[in-house]
């Protein structure tokens, strides 16, 4: 299985053509894209996650830290997110440093890939200006940024803050590697989630520890379950 669009630098813009050609509701890049607080949230894909951040699901024009150790379900959650996104017609993107995106397991998690522009940098600041492409293009409403641990520039993912606010997308840093994040969600794994022997999930707490447009200190139990 693979992605319908994948993507490096160079064909971005002609991949993100490719997808408004094939009419899937993009608004054009002359369109001015609405205020960000205008505009309706994009949905975490977990109605207690979207009560607890207080704004009914991913705020826009916001960069999102989901801070959590390996296999707590950081990018579960993210896909999640993707998916729900795509649910109500949104666009969204995936930007994959480290090439260890599984088309299998995005679609088991209710991705739809046709909607799904996967973009591959060549290194962490590639990854970073891509991020700001997409955030200021107003084509995407939702894209998860895994940097895969790496560092990126402080002054670069400063900049990508910046951008992010001005739009109307959400962006979900996977690895606790979204720098100045406007809002950041800490995942804790408290039990795992089992069909007799077999682990099926896990149930972990997230708990909103940073929030510009909310109060946070809010927490939410989520069931992520395996692909």
């Amino acid at each position: 299985m693979r992605t319908d669009v994948i993507a490096t630098s160079p064909s971005l813009e002609t991949a993100l053509e490719a997808l408004r050609a094939r009419g899937l509701g993009l608004r054009r890049a002359s369109e001015a894209p609405q205020p960000a607080r205008a505009r309706p949230s994009v949905p975490t894909g977990h109605p207690a996650l979207d009560d607890a951040l207080g704004t009914g699901g991913w705020p826009r024009g916001a960069l999102a830290a989901l801070d959590a150790t390996p296999g707590s379900g950081a990018t579960t959650l993210a896909l999640g997110s993707v998916a729900a996104c795509q649910a109500t017609g949104g666009l969204a993107a995936w930007i994959d440093l480290r090439g260890t995106f599984d088309p299998a397991t995005a679609v088991r998690l209710g991705v739809d890939l046709g909607w799904l522009l996967v973009v591959r940098p060549a290194d962490p600041g590639e990854a970073i200006e891509l991020a700001s492409w997409l955030a200021r293009s107003g084509l995407i409403d939702a894209f998860g940024l895994d940097l895969g641990g790496m560092p990126a520039a402080r002054a670069a993912l400063d900049r990508l803050a910046t951008l992010m606010a001005r739009g109307s997308s959400i962006g979900l840093g996977v690895d606790g590697a979204a720098g100045p994040a406007s809002v950041q969600v800490d995942l804790e794994r408290v039990a795992w989630l089992a069909v007799g022997r077999d682990l099926v999930g896990q149930r972990v707490t997230a708990t909103v520890t940073r929030q510009r447009w909310s109060v946070a200190g809010t927490s939410a139990q989520l069931d992520l379950w395996f692909a």
